[in-house]
């Protein structure tokens, strides 16, 4: 007997859904990684087609298209305007900083790259750059260029107005509330912009007006270097290394920005994180090994997922879509990882996709999650 066809058209509605775990329409969005091959002098930022790189998915990874750049390409940071302007992805390299138009950007075509009326030359090594989005301004810190801690002095760091047509004055490191900070030194925004800093020995905020305000960090930490700081879910979170090449050892700073509250400490010796993923939250962090962060680490099960412990990575994101997407250090590589599910005890690895992303020699130094229309 034949099935009526709405009944068919249901059934494999739900068949769908059961294949997928969802009914919903994926979000539309594009994956940018920054690509590097100094052996070729080859950097571009290459768009791909999100869903296609994700668990679950029968597609290889779509590459929509790519933008060719003249540089190494050191971070990208992506802004939504959010109905006030154009949608932004600011690119750093190591002599300049870019913003482009994305509004334009489809799953079938990114076109050919459009400034946004920034192109500004640094005028100092950025190689070691970075990027922070605020309220209404965007971060560049560009460390001194031959580490380990140099003077606070040797730094260079601005405050751009996501409008800006051109580089403002840089922030003043003669400022002696900035100058008596102890380097290495990680800057970030918090509250109406405000800048966060984390030494060796203090985490504090600074508007540049008023006193500042700080909290001592215990004297075990003295001879650590900061190496990420990012303001998340109403606290400034600060990871630090432990220079010590032979051990794994994860230490993370929280606080809640109080002048009364005390700075907490979360120490984990299963891996080696280092950097924060951009996008939080939910937060994770990465380094040698990955993990959630909630109060507390929530690491993958090595076995169940296919993540060791010892994987290294260099950048990651997270994506509206519930996916965090991060890139492998020590090859073009990508690893992508559903977050609908609890990492720590339900992750396994149909939840998990390995996918490259370019050629052997080739490195992913950036990744920005682009939602289009």
């Amino acid at each position: 007997m034949k099935q009526p066809v709405h009944t068919l058209a249901l059934s494999l509605l739900g068949t769908l859904a059961a294949c997928t775990g969802s009914s919903e329409e994926p979000t539309r969005a594009l994956l940018a990684a920054a690509i590097n091959n100094p052996s070729s002098n080859t950097y571009q930022i290459r768009f791909f087609q999100s869903s296609t790189l994700q668990p679950g998915s029968l597609e290889p990874p779509r590459r929509v298209g790519a933008w060719d750049l003249g540089e190494p390409i050191v971070t990208l940071l992506y802004r939504r305007s959010l109905g006030v302007g154009n949608d932004q992805l600011w690119v750093l390299t190591p002599s300049r900083l870019r913003r482009y138009i994305t509004n334009n950007l489809t799953v079938n075509d990114v076109g050919t790259p459009q400034l946004d009326g920034f192109d500004e030359a640094l005028n100092v090594d950025c190689g070691r750059g970075y990027l922070r989005q605020g309220q209404s301004r965007l971060l560049l810190v560009c460390p001194p260029a031959t580490p380990p801690a140099r003077p606070i002095e040797e730094y260079r760091a601005w405050l751009i107005p996501f409008t800006a047509t051109a580089l403002p004055a840089p922030v003043n490191f003669q400022d002696p509330n900035l100058a008596r900070l102890r380097p290495p030194v990680r800057l970030a925004l918090g509250p109406n912009d405000q800048l966060l800093y984390l030494t060796p020995d203090l985490l504090g905020q600074y508007d540049l007006v008023n006193l500042f305000i700080e909290r001592s960090l215990p004297s075990s930490l003295s001879t650590f270097s900061p190496t990420d700081l990012i303001f998340a879910n109403g606290q400034a979170l600060g990871l630090f290394d432990d220079n010590d090449p032979v051990t794994t050892d994860t230490t993370l700073a929280t606080w809640n920005l109080s002048p009364t509250s005390p700075v907490g400490l979360v120490r984990d010796s299963s891996i080696a994180a280092r950097f924060f993923a951009r996008g939080a939250p939910p937060v994770f962090v990465l380094g040698s090994g990955l993990a959630r962060f909630e109060g507390g680490l929530q690491l993958p099960r090595e076995r169940e997922t296919g993540l060791s412990r010892f994987l290294r990575y260099s950048s990651a994101a997270v994506g509206i879509d519930q996916f965090l997407y991060a890139a492998q250090q020590d090859s073009p590589s990508l690893v992508v990882i559903d977050l609908t599910v609890n990492i720590a005890n339900a992750l396994t690895s149909t939840g998990v996709r390995f996918s490259p992303l370019g050629s052997f020699q080739e490195r992913i130094s950036g990744l920005a999650f682009i939602p289009v229309e």
